[in-house]
């Protein structure tokens, strides 16, 4: 009689543990079914309206859009030079790129950008060198610029009466040569191509030692767009 009551009590108990294990399992299924309350993000304006928002902070930032010029060797005079190929045998002159590598150890290679598009926030500018960029491939892409001024201070802005912020388009088959200390955000493309290939003709410690630049987003609240 005692072992018959014993089997009972365990019987009991392996159906209570049971039964615990059977509530706690539709209890994580009842809480997995509850519907997500995150918040969507609002949908961001197109990239050619000039609009405000509000930024981190309560601040604004403003959208400016930059219509994006024709490369002309005219238009360019106060930025640096535009070069394009030549004959073999022509010596050298004037319309070469005039450089100055004198400040350090120059350095040529090729610079894989991504993941761009056609806006920006920042400019800056090289003192010690004569940068050069160049595209490979057959694809446009475009540079803003502004004229030295060799000073961060004095960064280039523009408004309705200020005009020395530009922006070119650069066609393949012509490579820029800027002025040392021209102001440069860049180079942009369109935000469709994956990736582009630019040689860069700099000094070794260009990125190092000597990339001054104004973050227009952070001082300013302004994002640039270009517009073509």
């Amino acid at each position: 009689r005692f072992a018959r009551s014993l089997r009972t009590a365990q019987r009991g108990r392996r159906m209570s543990m049971s039964t615990a294990r059977c509530t706690v399992g539709a209890s994580t299924r009842t809480m997995a079914s509850r519907p997500s309350h995150s918040v969507r993000s609002p949908a961001r304006s197109p990239g050619r309206v000039v609009a405000s928002a509000k930024a981190p902070g309560g601040s604004s930032t403003t959208r400016v859009a930059l219509k994006a010029e024709e490369l002309t060797v005219e238009a360019f005079a106060p930025f640096g030079q535009v070069c394009k190929a030549e004959e073999d045998g022509v010596e050298f002159g004037p319309a070469d790129a005039q450089l100055d590598l004198s400040q350090g150890t120059p350095r040529f290679y090729v610079m894989r950008l991504r993941d761009k598009d056609l806006s920006f926030d920042r400019i800056t500018y090289h003192e010690k060198v004569t940068q050069c960029l160049g595209a490979l491939g057959d694809e446009d892409w475009y540079m803003a610029v502004g004229e030295p001024t060799m000073d961060v201070a004095k960064y280039p802005k523009h408004d309705s009466t200020d005009r020395a912020l530009r922006v070119f388009r650069v066609p393949p088959g012509h490579f820029l040569k800027m002025h040392a200390g021209c102001w440069h955000a860049g180079p942009l493309f369109e935000s469709g191509v994956e990736f582009m290939d630019f040689y860069n003709l700099e000094l070794a410690d260009t990125n190092v030692v000597d990339h001054n630049t104004h973050v227009f987003s952070e001082v300013d609240d302004i994002v640039y767009d270009v517009m073509d």
